[in-house]
């Protein structure tokens, strides 16, 4: 017999942990997110023989004053060919949500529609979630549409994913698009490296977002909006900086200068042997414009240093990692480092996290799905795609109108 409960986080944290549809946003900790925002929290469920068998949090905020807004971050943990369970669910959820005075429910569920490729395409043959769409309707859900934007204070529609089950590192950078895979080995060659910040060090990530938002011109969250990330989500979150030391980078120079001269001086030698060797005369002129880059670089070193320091704080990321996923979700550069490439360092140093920790999918986050050349954000989605993957377009987001009279005033109002 299916009976209808709230559950106590114990019960609904164990239940969510074998979920199929588990994501960072229907997790414990993004629960306590929304609370630490001043949200009223609470999991509500189905039982059927004492044993959970649907769940989703629950998060209201007040609406209109005497009213409330509900969202079922990332919808329902279930089984959506189960429509009898869903039925149920949608009823009595509507009846407790009555009681609380919420006029609508909002569920987004982590779900993704059609199959598509890397190019964002849909894959002929591929697997079709239609049928959630259709059930949630049949439910009195309404479907809010779909659509094509992207913007850092709504939901995510469109995302991009890397599939890392049984890869290698090697694998991984094979599969990667040439001018990324040179990048990231070009962050390797500099010498630039990763490391995780304190979260005392918070302040460096925030700092730099700033300056990132103001050279973009995009809006920038407020300070506490990341610090309230980094405490909710607490081992779940990591924030990674890339940094160059040009200390460690002059010695590296030094090593590969001595390397060069010593072949060099070999080169030579074949040529007062062989004078009109045209192997060793191409060969002696790519070494002298190694030599010469070389020099250049340790030119450049030394004023950079003059001007900002030996330790070049270049790039930061905030990552979110559970067993089944990382997810990349803010991210920072400095200006004046671009040539550095130091975002590949990051990207290059989670997916290996990701590798190593045996995490099978590293979710990019949000493009906007506007694939055309000419979109605002083409250069994030572009900067995505090089790593390798696919494009996914999750469900979309469902309304429930709980007091069909008030949620009618509401939208007009809205309007």
């Amino acid at each position: 017999m299916k009976e209808f409960c709230l559950l106590t986080e114990e019960e609904y944290t164990a239940f969510q942990k074998t979920s199929a549809l588990r994501g960072f946003l229907n997790s414990k900790e993004a629960v306590h997110l929304k609370k630490a925002n001043g949200w009223l929290t609470e999991y509500a469920g189905v039982k059927e023989d004492g044993k959970v068998i649907a769940a989703t949090p629950l998060t209201m905020i007040p609406l209109m004053k005497i009213y409330r807004f509900c969202h079922a971050q990332s919808g329902f943990l279930m089984d959506y060919h189960d429509e009898e369970t869903l039925s149920f669910f949608v009823q009595e959820l509507k009846k407790h949500l009555a009681k609380q005075k919420v006029v609508y429910m909002l569920v987004n569920p982590n779900i993704d529609h059609v199959e598509r490729d890397i190019d964002g395409n849909e894959v002929e043959g591929g697997y079709d979630n239609s049928y959630v769409k259709e059930a949630l309707e049949r439910n009195g859900f309404e479907h809010q549409g779909f659509v094509r934007d992207y913007s850092a204070f709504t939901m995510i529609s469109w995302i991009f994913t890397l599939d890392l089950t049984d890869k290698t590192e090697a694998q991984v950078l094979k599969e990667m698009d040439q001018q990324t895979r040179w990048s990231v080995n070009k962050t390797v060659k500099q010498g630039i490296q990763v490391r995780e910040l304190k979260p005392e060090e918070i302040g460096k990530f925030i700092e730099m977002e700033e300056r990132t938002a103001k050279r973009r011109g995009f809006e920038m969250r407020e300070h506490d909006f990341y610090k309230k990330q980094l405490d909710a989500y607490g081992e779940h979150a990591k924030v990674l900086l890339a940094y160059l030391d040009l200390n460690e980078f002059r010695e590296n120079l030094k090593k590969e200068k001595e390397q060069l001269d010593a072949d060099m001086a070999e080169v030579n030698e074949k040529l007062a042997e062989m004078p009109n060797s045209k192997k060793f005369v191409k060969k002696q002129r790519v070494i002298q414009e190694a030599l010469d880059l070389n020099e250049k670089k340790w030119k450049e070193a030394d004023e950079t240093e003059a001007e900002h320091g030996s330790l070049l704080e270049m790039a930061a990321s905030f990552f979110i990692i559970y067993d089944n996923e990382i997810v990349y979700l803010y991210s920072a550069a400095e200006d004046e480092y671009r040539k550095y490439n130091a975002p590949y360092a990051i990207q290059l140093a989670i997916i290996r996290y990701a590798i190593e920790h045996h995490i099978p999918r590293y979710n990019f986050y949000g493009i906007s799905g506007n694939f055309s050349k000419d979109a605002d954000d083409y250069g994030v989605y572009e900067f995505k795609k090089g790593f390798g993957g696919r494009v996914e377009q999750l469900i979309g987001e469902f309304v429930l109108p709980v007091n069909k009279a008030v949620y009618k005033l509401y939208k007009t109002v809205k309007k």
